[in-house]
């Protein structure tokens, strides 16, 4: 039953499996196994997905009995929220997110960095960098807070787990705590 919910949810919101395994973290082939019954996310990965199209976790189990939450209620709502950079103060409306880990890490340098994509031409993804993370789990956090306000019909968010940072340096940076 969750597989059929899956691919329900997802159609009626109009998001491709590829942009499903964008919020997820994991790859379009496992989207396709989930839709097809071959595989089950984990239960974090299913509080995301719950958390996403704004259902829940027993009627994405297909558990609710209740034939009113059979149908399927999502907001109208886009799929791109509006972010000011903490790094530039620019601000564009992103429909995709990830992240860049900093090589070569010492103590004082943030450990990743956000990037928004706020549109697709024939070169590629236009990246723009939105805020530094003192860890990986802190930039994570943010992704799934942002996505989570997407599934919720807002139309901005403000970076929460961002560190600021002053330069340090001609090419290096510094957390700034």
């Amino acid at each position: 039953m969750f597989s059929e919910r899956l691919k329900e949810l997802r159609k009626a919101k109009g998001v491709s499996q590829e942009e499903l395994s964008e919020v997820l973290d994991v790859s379009r082939q496992s989207i396709s196994k989930y839709e097809n019954g071959m595989a089950q996310p984990d239960f974090n990965k299913l509080a995301i997905i719950a958390n996403f199209f704004d259902v829940s976790f027993d009627y994405l189990l297909g558990e609710d009995q209740n034939a009113a939450a059979d149908k399927i209620v999502l907001k109208e709502k886009g799929n791109r929220i509006s972010i000011i950079s903490t790094i530039d103060g620019k601000m564009s409306s992103y429909y995709k997110f990830q992240l860049a880990k900093v090589f070569g890490k010492k103590d004082y340098h943030p450990a990743t960095q956000l990037l928004g994509v706020d549109s697709h031409s024939f070169w590629g993804d236009n990246l723009n960098s939105l805020g530094w993370y003192a860890t990986n789990e802190d930039a994570q956090k943010e992704i799934e807070a942002i996505y989570s306000a997407i599934a919720k019909g807002e139309t901005s968010y403000k970076l929460k787990y961002d560190v600021p940072v002053k330069k340090r340096g001609i090419f290096d940076y510094e957390m700034d705590r």
